[in-house]
């Protein structure tokens, strides 16, 4: 496993995706997306596949959205 797979494995263990999501009504916008990734680098979540978050957080929205709806 390399670095960046750790990595995405450590956040995906956390609150950072969902707490994003939550915090967003799950719709956000480049700047915020760039915000994320600000935070990632200053959480020491880097080198991390963007693209694999983005597919997180796409994951955590579904569930948020659906809780939301019950």
């Amino acid at each position: 496993m390399d670095d960046k797979e750790k990595n995405l494995k450590r956040l995906s263990r956390t609150s950072i995706p969902i707490n994003f999501v939550k915090k967003n009504n799950a719709e956000w916008d480049h700047e915020a997306w760039l915000g994320l990734c600000d935070k990632l680098e200053e959480k020491k979540y880097t080198p991390i596949d963007l693209e694999k978050v983005g597919e997180l957080l796409a994951v955590k929205k579904a569930a948020f959205l659906e809780k939301k709806k019950k």
